[in-house]
């Protein structure tokens, strides 16, 4: 007589080392594409406003000591304190700006695909991380982001890690706030949490926004007090509102209106409408469950109603086309949807629209709907959000 051999436990290898030498690669990617020599305009001025806080300069008139930067800092005291670091140099700035941003890629990877597939293996969910990550470098927006040197990535991530619940429970909302502080318009993710009832994270936010407004005057009390009666109010400081590469709803309508005085009314009005609604829809979103879909719609629409949304700002793409994907399996209409979407924003399609020299202002229909096509984008986001809600109902009754 035989006996069976004891069946031992498979055991899987882990994945984790390919999974780091991947996560190098991209990160080698990022620095190999955008290297230190490259030219960063944005980037550019935050080194400015470093050095100007380290040499006790001011930061918001500093800009005028280099050539050919026109424009100014535009962000609070707070901003230029964290930013002090890249003051050391030019090419470290830029080395330095592209390491966090790539990190930072990463980081809003992994939560994306963690957020979308909840229940797969820590392995299953890096992987997918790591994919997202890497085809969120064929994102206008992301790309543009490397190219500028702009924190948009860097700010993204904190935001993501913080809002869906990857911070100890009792500090959550602190990274909101920090967010909030260096650059205001994550302000929005505060009326979020507000509005979702998550009182407590509101409260946490509100408390660390304000103790960054609070350390930014305690330690430059004069440029402080400067941004808060002066700067902020200043419309041009950005740039023009009409330029191609500002999305955002102010944006739209200026290249429609010529930028005429009904312009401000008009931008106010749509801003209470689509703000409202927005936030409406991401309550609705977060109440069925799907805490991804709303804050994504929470950051698509806070670029629609800030005055200025850059196209670099709109890296809440990235996990906005692993949303609309995820909505693509209900129906053939919604992967035409998705499909499309992601076109807009891989190929930078207002782009493709004649700009500069206020040619914006002359724009026939159809070159109209391509210059604004971020804009009619993140519109169609939330309605289609909202019909997704509708779609789960019917398939519920």
């Amino acid at each position: 007589m035989t006996t069976s051999p004891v069946l031992q436990p498979v055991r899987t290898r882990s994945l984790l080392p390919a999974f780091l030498l991947a996560a190098v690669a991209i990160v080698t990617l990022c620095v190999a594409l955008w290297p230190p020599t490259a030219t960063m305009s944005d980037l550019r001025v935050y080194f400015a406003a470093a050095k100007g806080f380290v040499d006790g300069e001011d930061i918001y008139t500093i800009h005028h000591q280099y050539p050919g930067m026109g424009l100014g800092f535009t962000y609070p005291p707070f901003a230029a304190m964290i930013m002090a670091p890249l003051a050391v140099g030019e090419q470290f700035a830029r080395l330095l700006i592209t390491l966090l941003s790539a990190i930072s890629l990463l980081v809003a990877g992994w939560v994306t695909a963690r957020a979308v597939r909840p229940h797969w293996s820590r392995d299953r969910a890096l992987g997918a991380g790591l994919v997202c990550a890497a085809a969120g470098l064929a994102l206008e927006p992301v790309s543009s982001t490397f190219g500028m040197g702009q924190i948009n990535l860097i700010l993204l991530a904190l935001l993501m890690v913080d809002l869906l619940g990857h911070t100890p429970r009792r500090f959550r909302g602190v990274l909101i706030g920090v967010a909030t502080g260096i650059k205001l318009t994550p302000g929005i993710f505060i009326v979020f949490l507000l509005v979702t009832r998550r009182f407590r994270e509101a409260a946490v936010a509100s408390a660390a926004t304000a103790g960054t407004l609070l350390l930014g005057w305690l330690v430059v009390p004069g440029p402080t007090v400067e941004f808060w009666t002066k700067y902020i109010f200043d419309p041009g400081r950005p740039g023009p509102a009409h330029y191609i590469s500002n999305q955002s709803l102010r944006g739209a309508i200026a290249r429609l209106t010529g930028n005429s005085g009904i312009t401000g009314p008009l931008w106010l009005l749509g801003a209470l409408i689509i703000g409202s609604g927005g936030l409406l829809i991401a309550r609705r979103l977060y109440d069925a469950g799907r805490s991804l879909d709303a804050v994504v719609a929470t950051g698509i629409t806070g670029l629609l109603v800030s005055p200025i949304s850059w196209s670099n700002h709109w890296i809440w793409v990235l996990p906005a086309v692993a949303v609309v994907w995820s909505w693509a399996t209900r129906s053939r209409a919604l992967q035409v949807f998705a499909g499309v979407w992601t076109l807009v924003f891989a190929i930078g399609l207002p782009w493709k629209a004649p700009w500069a020299h206020d040619q914006e202002f002359h724009h026939t229909f159809p070159q109209a709907l391509v210059g604004n096509s971020y804009t009619i984008a993140a519109i169609a986001f939330l309605v289609t959000g909202l019909v997704t809600l509708a779609l789960k109902t019917e398939e519920l009754g």
